[in-house]
């Protein structure tokens, strides 16, 4: 008998804050169209799933329709230890990111 694992639920798209340590905290979810002007408009987005090769396409699909972008890993020396890896327009301005879940590092959610 072959055992079949439910398929992950799609990602989803948030406001975002950077909060303490590198923490993202995850806001109000949010279409992708408003993800887009939210980033072109230099404010922070989170992608968030577990299906970790989707969480990041969506995201740097968020990058790509703005305009160009550099993927980078977590700025954990930096940000802090609870950074995610993000997308961030290249060159600056504006200043917001793309921010995306990964298996071990999630957005935290707004309390």
């Amino acid at each position: 008998m072959a055992d079949h694992a439910a398929p992950l639920p799609a990602p989803t798209i948030h406001r975002a804050t950077r909060g303490s340590l590198g923490r993202v905290i995850r806001g109000a979810e949010i279409t992708q169209a408003e993800a887009i002007a939210a980033y072109a408009a230099g404010n922070d987005v989170v992608v968030c799933g577990d299906a970790i090769a989707a969480t990041r396409a969506v995201a740097q699909a968020i990058a790509n329709a703005v305009g160009p972008n550099k993927r980078n890993i977590p700025h954990t020396k930096t940000a802090g230890v609870y950074a995610l890896p993000h997308f961030q327009p290249d060159p600056r301005p504006p200043d917001g990111h793309v921010f995306y879940d990964t298996e071990k590092k999630k957005a935290a959610r707004n309390a």
